[in-house]
């Protein structure tokens, strides 16, 4: 395995007990052979330290067992300091790899420049309630994409990444959000190029406990990352006049989000204004304005007009 580089997968998990063995059964799983598997389990209050433990005898899996839960930043750091390898992945505990991701991936690093620091790829996603499985189609960029990330949003499937060692040297992930995540990807662009694999290479599972589910605590969590993110004295100038950009479209999504899907129609007007005020000509598409004037009638009407208009036509 000496022309085969240490590959160290990192699988970060809270109270995921009857999740985590598929995560770590794909990674024993994988067809390339140079990995070493490092578990922290955040302080679960489940059976997952019972489950884990089925995996203390493999010489190839380290576990780290905190008393605490301290967030998944924290946790991948942590796991950080004690990985050898020279490629890293992250894998979410409810998550799980097809065999070829690992393989495909360092294939395509070996292929790449060094300024290369992380490649994707294409992914599925799991329905826990259905058991239906459907790829996740994403526009594809690569190279230096740090601007393409701020204005379209994020193109990186979550649990499809593989990183360089150096990116987490150059940015750490930092531990005073709840899971930095997706927004960690903009950070990384402005240092390193993105390659991507067309081949679909990993699994999400959708069901009740994702963290993206509860709509109020994301948008609370991004208008706090973005405002630490704008006010770094380091950032390009090119990345730092689309802070408006990247307020406007949060403001825009989460306040259709709000309106539609959550019913929290007067915190959704709130959004929905923010982002007028960002790009006034807002105020001219359909959609949003019927959201606003949606929010502005009373709650059980504005309920009862939107349960007909989701409800199947006759």
């Amino acid at each position: 395995m000496n022309d085969m580089p240490l590959v160290s997968v990192i699988i970060p998990s809270y109270n995921h007990a009857q999740y985590i063995e598929t995560a770590i059964e794909s990674v024993l799983a994988q067809t390339y052979a140079n990995i070493e598997l490092i578990i922290v389990d955040d302080g679960s209050q489940d059976d997952s330290h019972a489950v884990i433990g089925h995996y203390a005898q493999n010489s190839n899996i380290t576990l780290i067992l905190n008393t605490k839960n301290h967030g998944q930043s924290h946790a991948f750091n942590k796991a950080l300091k004690v990985a050898k390898g020279s490629f890293i992945q992250l894998l979410p505990s409810d998550d799980w790899y097809l065999p070829e991701k690992t393989a495909l991936q360092v294939a395509k690093f070996q292929a790449s420049a060094p300024d290369v620091g992380v490649v994707y790829a294409a992914g599925q996603r799991f329905f826990d309630d259905t058991g239906e499985t459907r790829e996740v189609k994403m526009p594809v960029h690569t190279g230096w994409v740090a601007e393409k990330l701020i204005t379209e949003g994020n193109f990186v499937y979550p649990v499809t990444p593989m990183f360089r060692r150096e990116v987490f040297t150059k940015v750490p992930l930092h531990e005073g959000f709840k899971a930095e995540g997706e927004a960690a990807y903009i950070r990384f662009a402005l240092h390193f190029k993105f390659e991507y694999v067309d081949r679909i290479v990993a699994v999400m599972r959708d069901h009740s406990y994702n963290i993206g589910k509860d709509a109020e605590v994301m948008y609370d969590e991004i208008s706090r990352y973005w405002a630490w993110f704008f006010a770094r004295p380091d950032l390009p100038e090119s990345i730092r006049r689309l802070e408006p950009v990247a307020l406007e479209k949060l403001n825009r999504i989460k306040g259709m989000q709000f309106i539609g899907d959550k019913r929290l129609f007067v915190l959704g007007r709130s959004c929905l204004v923010k982002a007028i005020r960002y790009k006034p000509t807002l105020v001219f598409r359909p959609k949003i304005l019927g959201a606003l004037m949606l929010s502005c009638i009373p709650e059980r009407m504005a309920n009862a007009l939107l349960n007909q208009i989701k409800s199947p036509k006759i």
